[in-house]
């Protein structure tokens, strides 16, 4: 009984060992025919990775709750993948040249510390103010006659390159980087 039981178990042993790799040690097999083509993508937008548009005289109100939603254009489709980045216009250098900050930017005032920030969606950006005091409080200079930049740029990769080596709060460094250039700039009314 002993002799047939190893029997049987050698003979199982090489039979499975031989249906399992069938002499081949575990190789692929050919390459099957290709499958059907799918259907066409979508057109893109001449081939723009990024865009930026400008906001004038944007105001924060206690009537608008200190929050302002910046349109994009309607010709304008965003991806879920794209991300939105918000640049102030604080001013000018010596020789002419605009001074851009990025958001959020902190202000400390005397009434105490003041944020703008802001969040996006594919169809807007929500600028709004933030304090630890009354924004009441704020006169004119805080609140009136802003000039916004938003720049829409690929969320994952950019002609190949990844995005990793951008400061993206520097406004001059993400508008060379996507090839952009002032003709590029889309006033928003």
């Amino acid at each position: 009984m002993k002799n047939l039981f190893y029997i049987i178990f050698a003979l199982g042993f090489l039979f499975l060992g031989s249906c399992t790799f069938n002499g081949q040690d575990g190789a692929p097999g050919p390459q099957g025919p290709a499958g059907p083509r799918g259907p066409a993508g979508q057109d893109g937008q001449d081939g723009q990775e990024a865009f930026v548009f400008e906001y004038e005289l944007i105001t924060f109100s206690a009537s608008n709750e200190y929050s302002v939603f910046l349109d994009f254009p309607g010709d304008f489709v965003m991806l879920d993948s794209d991300v939105a980045h918000v640049y102030f216009l604080y001013g000018q250098t010596e020789e002419g040249d605009n001074i851009w900050r990025a958001l959020p930017q902190t202000e400390f005032t005397k009434f105490g510390t003041l944020i703008y920030n802001y969040d996006f969606t594919i169809f807007d950006v929500n600028l709004f103010l933030d304090a630890n005091f009354n924004l009441n409080e704020l006169g004119a200079s805080y609140t009136d006659d802003w000039i916004a930049r938003v720049v829409v740029v690929p969320g994952q990769f950019t002609n190949g390159r990844v995005a990793d080596s951008v400061d993206f709060t520097n406004y001059h460094e993400v508008i060379e980087y996507y090839g952009l250039s002032e003709e590029d700039v889309k006033t928003v009314k």
